[in-house]
């Protein structure tokens, strides 16, 4: 009687009451689910778009000369300025801190 794996009652007998699986807090989807709505590039597509990849995010001329004079400044911009050229560039704040920490790993790279 009672336990994880219990019919939920007697009327649904058969139905199983199974946890959701999930992983730091996120939904785990079965593995049709995940086959079903992968991307060309084998990542998973964005909610809205099932079966559409987002694509990788590379900076225009202009948005490229704008991270590379804020990198001569400060290589390490505080996170104000990351939000502000994530809305002028209209990408995301995470889009922003990836490309300032391979700036720093590629002139880590240049100076070895």
């Amino acid at each position: 009687s009672g336990g994880l794996f219990a019919p939920e009652s007697d009327a649904a007998r058969g139905s199983w009451k199974v946890p959701a699986r999930t992983f730091l807090g996120r939904r785990c989807e079965s593995v049709e689910f995940r086959r079903q709505h992968r991307g060309a590039s084998g990542a998973m597509a964005p909610a809205a778009m099932p079966g559409i990849s987002k694509g990788r995010w590379t900076p225009d001329a202009e948005g490229r000369a704008l991270l590379e004079t804020i990198f001569q400044a400060d290589n390490f911009p505080a996170r104000p300025v990351r939000l502000q050229l994530a809305e002028a560039l209209k990408v995301n704040q995470r889009q922003i801190q990836v490309w300032f920490q391979n700036r720093r790993q590629r002139l880590k790279r240049e100076q070895e």
